[in-house]
């Protein structure tokens, strides 16, 4: 008998307890589709916002999401890729012109430079001198911005030339002491002169200095965008470029 009314309470305490874990796992996905809901709510009104008929709606609503307790590097490297994203999409869908989404990626791009969002400490000790390189013919500037954004929280010192032409990048290069050089390239770049010009700079500068290409060439995998580009490294973070060419780092492929 009182191992049958034992048996019992141990069989209401499971149940009780599969009642409480189903109860928190319910709480959590709500809060998850909560959060999830909140952020494309900034996500769509920043659209709206950069495709605005006024151009000061976006500098309104910046300040209603850093009021709002939305980190300016949140900002920077999550909602704005996210709404140049968005509007990609719906340019692909048709429901979205041409101009509007050129109008939405400068408006972006103004926000990437506002001062509001130019925060961070003072750069480390024996921090990188970085060049971020998009090439002339290349439109798909958005993403070098972002990444010149990161580099130089992380205590880089970073000079950022966008589509520059080919003699300017040379001077840049030639003069600038860096000591790597990013190239963001596209998916759909003419890769053979992306390699071209990647060649003529390590023999400018005598293979010494690391040259790391980024971008979304890296959707066709790490080692296929290195041989299509001939650049020394890939990398597909901030961090990680930080990494390749940090102290002790040297120019050669990352096999």
């Amino acid at each position: 008998m009182g191992s049958s009314g034992s048996s019992g309470k141990s069989r209401t305490r499971s149940s009780e307890t599969g009642v409480v874990d189903l109860a928190t796992c319910a709480l959590d996905l709500l809060a998850s589709r909560r959060k999830d809901h909140a952020q494309d709510s900034w996500a769509e009104a920043l659209q709206s916002a950069v495709t605005s008929p006024d151009p000061t709606e976006k500098d309104t609503l910046l300040r209603s999401m850093l009021k709002a307790g939305i980190s300016p590097e949140r900002i920077c490297d999550h909602y704005i890729p996210a709404v140049a994203r968005r509007m990609g999409d719906d340019w692909c869908r048709d429901s979205m012109s041409f101009a509007d989404v050129t109008i939405g990626s400068a408006r972006l791009q103004a926000l990437l430079r506002d001062a509001s969002l130019q925060g961070g400490g003072a750069p480390m000790q024996g921090a990188e001198n970085l060049a971020v390189i998009v090439l002339a013919d290349e439109f798909h500037t958005l993403g070098a911005m972002v990444l010149t954004g990161q580099l130089r929280r992380l205590g880089a010192s970073v000079r950022l030339a966008l589509g520059r032409p080919e003699a300017e990048i040379r001077r840049l290069v030639g003069d600038g002491g860096f000591d790597a050089i990013l190239i963001s390239v596209a998916l759909a770049e003419c890769y053979r002169e992306v390699n071209r010009i990647i060649r003529e700079l390590r023999d400018m500068t005598g293979g010494r200095v690391p040259i790391v290409a980024g971008g979304s060439i890296l959707d066709l995998g790490a080692e296929n965008a290195r041989t299509l580009t001939g650049a020394d490294h890939i990398a597909g973070t901030a961090a990680e470029a930080l990494q390749l060419t940090g102290p002790g780092a040297v120019a050669g492929p990352d096999r």
